[in-house]
């Protein structure tokens, strides 16, 4: 891009454009959504986290997605909140053990600490309860190791197999090699055991008539499956799969799988969208609060503007909805933190059908590449782009700017379902942290005072070297 400009095409094992032309971006993204629908990744994984909904295509995308919806409402958040609460008071304990301790705290062990306590609880009714211990409880290093550490050497390896898809599922599934599946052995199995038998106690529980003993996600997917198997336990096979899809358009060739299009889920699908929530409510969360305090322990003036906003707005011990709504400046900050260090660098989009856009061509077959850490770092939308400066997301400059110059979670219908999830435990771990301690850099953190971070994108933003910061007490606790 520094040298073709903000669009230019590139050969893979197919056809690929890459862009941050923004009114390109419109069209792609929002505009002409029924002609890019899928994305164009694909996980050559035996691990069944390859059938997420992230990774999903056409109608299959569209029923998972309408199926899990319900799980992120508004007001399945609130009622959330006291477990997002809980998690975020023991994180802010953790802090302060550490500051009356004097020891350093490593960020992204304990901000993954953090978020997996949350899923766990919220999600699947597991205990992960090892916020501020030295070692993870299993479910947490289960979670943190889904997928495999690499070297650089190894990492670039498998990105070089990943421009071939064809040959890669080659090596994973035909082959059965285990080298290019991202996926851990161990982390893959522990999840199936788990899910599978919790799975298997929720449904008999449920048949048995204890249906609202659980009302997390889980249950909510394990509700679907039984009811999907009692709506289709008369139809013929035929019935079941009598659906075409056509240029991304669901055409349902029967009436009754018409009026159940939403209600059909397998257990291999519920274990699948859990792997994908786990992973995705994990890294959002706990990457970008480690960024966020990072940041903040460079600018402790931007630190102790929050602060000020949190005495200002913040009347009880625990913030309620309200209350976290009105911390606006503290939601600048996090829009800062997610334009400078987006959770996924890049998405992708694959055409159904040819389309031409002013002097730009998409054939059918290639795949457009969005490069959000690019997008979010264009000078002629965000000048001296490597700035952290949260004024870039008051009201008036976010009037000023094009809409999908921001796209941390992407944009569009294929927007993260997850996104009010991660602003809620954004706003209330920073809450309850910031309102008992600051967090500074010195002489003995990682990195030193004066210095900076760099980044290594391995699928996720990660620092070359693991964060450690110091923590101090305030005099003024609140």
């Amino acid at each position: 891009m520094r040298e073709h400009g903000p669009t230019v095409g590139i050969i893979r094992d197919l056809p690929v454009l890459v862009t941050r032309d923004l009114d390109l971006l419109k069209q792609v993204l929002v505009k002409d959504f029924n002609n890019f629908v899928n994305r164009n990744d694909q996980m050559a994984t035996r691990s069944l986290i390859g059938k997420g909904v992230f990774f999903l295509k056409d109608y299959d995308w569209k029923r998972i997605r309408q199926l899990m919806s319900p799980s992120f409402s508004t007001g399945r958040l609130k009622r959330i909140s006291a477990h997002v609460q809980e998690a975020a008071n023991h994180l802010s304990q953790a802090f302060q053990k550490s500051a009356e301790s004097g020891s350093r705290v490593k960020l992204l062990h304990i901000t993954g600490q953090y978020s997996t306590s949350i899923i766990a609880k919220t999600a699947f009714g597991f205990q992960a309860d090892s916020i501020g211990q030295e070692e993870d409880d299993e479910f947490t290093h289960c979670v943190k190791n889904i997928f495999k550490k690499r070297t650089k050497t190894g990492f670039f390896f498998i990105m070089f197999l990943m421009r071939f898809r064809s040959f890669r599922r080659l090596l994973v599934f035909t082959l059965g090699l285990y080298f290019p599946d991202p996926c851990t052995k161990r982390s893959n199995e522990y999840f199936n055991a788990i899910l599978k038998e919790s799975i298997a106690e929720r449904e008999e529980a449920e048949r048995n008539g204890s249906r609202h003993v659980n009302n997390d996600f889980l249950q909510s997917l394990v509700s679907t499956k039984i009811a999907s198997e009692d709506t289709i336990s008369g139809k013929t096979q035929s019935e079941k799969n009598d659906i075409s899809i056509s240029n991304g358009q669901v055409h349902p060739q029967s009436e009754k799988v018409e009026r159940h299009p939403k209600k059909t889920i397998t257990k291999d699908e519920v274990i699948a969208q859990s792997l994908i929530t786990i992973l995705a409510a994990f890294e959002t969360t706990a990457s970008s609060l480690q960024f966020c305090l990072f940041k903040l322990s460079q600018h402790p003036e931007i630190q102790e503007k929050i602060f000020q906003e949190i005495l200002d707005v913040v009347e009880h011990e625990n913030p309620t909805h309200e209350e976290l709504s009105k911390l606006y400046y503290l939601e600048q900050v996090i829009n800062e933190t997610l334009r400078m260090y987006p959770p996924l660098p890049f998405i992708t989009r694959e055409p159904y059908e040819t389309r031409t856009y002013g002097n730009v061509t998409i054939p059918a077959g290639s795949a457009v590449f969005i490069p959000i850490r690019e997008v979010h770092r264009d000078a002629t939308q965000y000048p001296n782009p490597d700035e952290f400066d949260p004024e870039r997301f008051s009201e008036e400059n976010k009037a000023k700017r094009n809409p999908l110059a921001f796209m941390p979670f992407g944009q569009g219908p294929r927007i993260c379902i997850g996104m009010r999830l991660a602003y809620l435990e954004l706003k209330t771990a920073l809450v309850q942290v910031l309102r008992k301690v600051k967090v500074e850099l010195d002489d003995t953190t990682v990195p030193r005072n004066g210095e900076d971070i760099t980044i290594n994108y391995f699928a996720f933003p990660r620092p070359e070297q693991p964060i450690e910061l110091v923590v101090k007490l305030r005099d003024n606790q609140i």
